[in-house]
């Protein structure tokens, strides 16, 4: 006969089980409405849609919607994080084997600025959402941080830092999702951000000069 004890132990367990299996549940189902998301927005706009457009995609009901997102331009956030921090997952792998902050950033900058050049859907998507995701944060501020107190960077405020190369990406993107654009735009861009963040002409040029290593793990698309 089981103990009291064991009977505690059981039903904390158990619960600790249904609970995990709701939240992969519920994890499913936002990753389901985030992917009919994008569709929908790549092929009617991001403005002038309604919830009835994402709960068809989806195949899920109003209240299922508003369960996860309050709103449309909510949804049109979440997907666009969502894209970014696949890719930062992607970036990611191919930095965990560089420690230095300068090295691991001006990588991720060029790697981040190949995906836009070479996937304009994509990078058309992403471009039109003025916030980044939590990947992205924790990765650029950490490596700022880092280059910093290492000397490499020279600049004031960490905040300005951040704007400046978020920023200038982004603007970037906006330019690369209009149109066709110079040779060697992208890598222009990863010179005036490392310029701006202080680091000297010989290491930009070095830097430059690194192979980019492959993209062992596909980022996501958006066809």
């Amino acid at each position: 006969m089981e103990s009291a004890a064991d009977q505690a132990f059981t039903a904390t367990d158990g619960g600790s089980h249904r609970s995990r299996i709701g939240e992969a549940r519920r994890a499913r189902t936002r990753a389901r409405i985030l992917a009919a998301a994008v569709r929908v927005f790549t092929t009617k706009g991001r403005y002038g849609l309604v919830i009835e457009d994402f709960i068809e995609a989806a195949g899920i009901s109003r209240g299922t919607f508003y369960n996860y997102f309050p709103s449309v331009d909510a949804l049109f956030e979440a997907a666009s994080r969502s894209l970014e921090d696949d890719l930062m997952v992607s970036i990611e792998t191919e930095l965990a084997v560089l420690t230095d902050p300068v090295d691991r950033l001006a990588t991720g900058v060029r790697l981040w600025m190949k995906k836009a050049a070479t996937d304009r859907e994509w990078c058309a998507f992403v471009a039109q959402n003025d916030r980044r995701g939590e990947n992205v944060e924790q990765s650029v501020l950490r490596d700022l941080a880092d280059g910093r107190e290492a000397g490499a960077f020279r600049f004031a405020g960490i905040e300005a830092a951040r704007d400046l190369l978020v920023g200038t990406l982004r603007e970037a993107m906006v330019r690369l999702a209009r149109g066709p654009v110079a040779p060697g735009h992208a890598d222009d861009v990863a010179r005036i951000v490392l310029a701006g963040l202080g680091l000297e002409p010989r290491a930009i040029e070095m830097q430059m000069k690194r192979p980019l290593p492959p993209m062992r793990r596909p980022a996501r698309t958006i066809t």
